[in-house]
């Protein structure tokens, strides 16, 4: 009997190595890519950003290099059976949205264990889908 049973993870990546890490793990797990997306969440361009002011960067040039570099990091065959979502907002609340649209079972989420000022200055992904999220969430952390 398995503790979890579900069709439908969902796997936020920000490309830190303890979200590459959660991944991994999660893979490890399920055996099965087919039952995972991967979401990937952009911050909004401002105005003021270089790439902005001199029209060099748009959204979709910096989706294409979120693709580009997952898929360098991953062989092809797992890349073929793995969703990739690419979004441009607020991380929590687009994971969220998203695993309530598409009827996720389970969100795997690393933390990368800020604490203090940095929390609170940088808010925390991880504890905002844990509070809003409507289907389970399990925050993985590394322990070096």
């Amino acid at each position: 009997m398995s503790l979890f049973i579900g069709d439908r993870i969902l796997v936020p990546i920000d490309f830190s190595q303890d979200s590459f890490n959660a991944l991994d793990e999660t893979l490890n797990f399920i055996k099965d890519p087919n039952k995972i997306t991967v979401i990937n969440v952009l911050l909004p361009l401002e105005a003021v950003d270089p790439g902005g002011i001199w029209s060099t960067l748009d959204n979709n040039t910096r989706e294409q290099n979120v693709q580009n570099s997952f898929y360098e990091r991953y062989p092809k065959s797992l890349v073929d059976n793995l969703k990739l979502v690419i979004r441009v907002g607020n991380p929590s609340i687009e994971i969220v949205d998203y695993a309530k649209k598409n009827n996720i079972d389970l969100i795997v989420i690393a933390s990368h264990g800020r604490t203090g000022l940095n929390r609170f200055l940088l808010g925390s992904v991880a504890e905002k889908v844990v509070r809003l999220a409507q289907c389970p969430v399990l925050v993985w952390r590394d322990y070096k």
